[in-house]
């Protein structure tokens, strides 16, 4: 999760291969560490690992302490723990039970057509307008049962549920 959310954010792989081993050793040492540390210990700038931090905490990935010195200046402590992991955990499954419920109401309200090819979805006037052909496949469109698709979505929906009741 966290190496492939990081990737697509900064378009580098490289950098999601960094922020998973953040994360891996934020978790295996079970302290908060300021950002110079980390950065010293994953042997990185301490911009890039500003960025990356910034970025994990932002969607819930990881935790942060901000703390005042004596001679005022903020700082910034990192950590990941059971609750950090369970909460960015429950995040996701809201994220995602969001978006499947908006497919039912859109299964709910039309009828789809997809590709059996490149499984792309389109509405019944995309399927007219296309004269029942995948405009880039050049395949014929199949129709989809809604009923089937929002049973099929509903029970991933329950399950989704079920398990962020139990953690």
């Amino acid at each position: 999760m966290v190496e492939r959310s990081v990737s697509f954010e900064f378009n580098s792989p490289e950098y999601g291969k960094l922020a998973r081993k953040m994360v891996e050793m934020l978790y295996s040492r079970k302290e908060q560490l300021s950002d110079d540390r980390i950065a010293i210990l994953m042997n990185i700038s301490t911009a890039e690992a500003r960025r990356i931090l910034q970025f994990l905490s932002k969607t819930n990935m990881i935790g942060v302490v901000k703390t005042t010195t004596p001679d005022y200046r903020v700082e910034y402590t990192w950590y990941v723990d059971d609750v950090v992991i369970t909460n960015a955990i429950k995040k996701r499954i809201e994220l995602v039970s969001g978006k499947l419920a908006l497919l039912v109401r859109a299964l709910a309200e039309g009828t789809y057509y997809v590709c059996p090819n490149c499984h792309r979805r389109y509405s019944l006037d995309e399927e007219l307008a296309y004269n029942g052909i995948c405009p880039i496949c050049k395949v014929q469109l199949i129709y989809i049962n809604n009923i089937d698709e929002i049973n099929r979505v509903t029970k991933i929906l329950e399950k989704l549920e079920r398990y962020a009741s139990s953690i």
